[in-house]
């Protein structure tokens, strides 16, 4: 089988696991929008891609799975090969929120999703370490929505968490945030079924 990715002509940016990212379902995500956005459906080249997203350890353990299955991977084995070595403790996931960064194809209301994710599995220690700044300097390449939200002063990261998705909303349209709903929610439903429950107890 050739092995080989064409990055060219590629609009959005092929989202990367490995190294120091390991948010494996935030990748998941990404990768499952982005062949879908960039229109790939042959089985064998979207292997090849999801490879090529994947960067030093996590590259050489997806490549031992496809050697030992003798067979190409879809996305979906290939997550879970790379959940089972990269589970993260409460340290690495704390870690992980202070160096979060949104992805230039992902909307605010994803980025929300793995960004609480991770808080909610938090110690109430680790939870006070971690600031309005620090969710605001993970949204800070979408310079409309930082500014909004670091004026508005929120005093928690949910409340900072509901006024970006609301600038989002604003400047996007309702019809053309509606449009995107039903795929964004069935990736909460199956990456992360626990966040409806908590965006409802926090009046999200």
């Amino acid at each position: 089988m050739k092995m080989s990715s064409n990055r060219e002509g590629r609009k959005i940016p092929l989202p990367i696991i490995g190294e120091n990212n390991k948010n494996v379902k935030a990748w998941y995500i990404l990768m499952k929008n982005w062949l879908k956005m960039e229109k790939v459906t042959d089985d064998e080249e979207k292997f090849q891609f999801i490879l090529a997203g994947t960067v030093e350890e996590a590259t050489q353990i997806v490549s031992d799975k496809f050697v030992e299955a003798n067979r190409i991977l879809n996305l979906e084995k290939c997550r879970d090969i790379l959940l089972e070595r990269y589970h993260l403790n409460e340290d690495e996931r704390f870690r992980e929120l202070k160096t979060l960064l949104i992805m230039p194809n992902e909307s605010v209301r994803e980025f929300n999703d793995r960004y609480l994710d991770y808080y909610c599995q938090l110690s109430t220690d680790n939870k006070a370490k971690l600031s309005v700044y620090d969710y605001e300097n993970s949204i800070r390449s979408r310079t409309d929505i930082y500014e909004k939200v670091a004026y508005e002063e929120a005093k928690t990261i949910e409340a900072a968490c509901k006024i970006a998705e609301k600038v989002e909303r604003i400047k996007l349209g309702s019809r053309s945030v509606q449009k995107g709903r039903k795929f964004n929610n069935n990736n909460i439903q199956n990456n992360y079924p626990f966040i409806n429950r908590y965006r409802s107890n926090q009046n999200f």
